[in-house]
């Protein structure tokens, strides 16, 4: 697993749960993952709060560190920088 790590440069919500997601330490040097679902409903669900936690981070400037797969963009999982 990879993991990227950095401010939510930029956030593209294409619905309540598929989006794209600018993740980088600046504007010019971000990495772009995206946030997906397979239909069921627990995996929407997921896909909504990741979501719904990306951009509170993004408005509130907290640091995250999202978890991908090493040849894959999709999110697995997010931590959100403490205070």
């Amino acid at each position: 697993m990879a993991q990227t790590t950095g401010l939510v440069q930029r956030l593209s919500i294409l619905s309540a749960t598929a989006a794209c997601v600018w993740i980088g330490p600046r504007p010019d040097n971000t990495e772009v993952l995206i946030v997906t679902n397979n239909g069921t409903t627990s995996d929407s669900a997921f896909a909504s709060t990741l979501i719904q936690a990306l951009a509170a981070a993004s408005t509130n400037f907290r640091a995250v560190v999202a978890t991908h797969g090493a040849s894959s963009a999709q999110i697995t999982s997010l931590n959100i920088d403490p205070v």
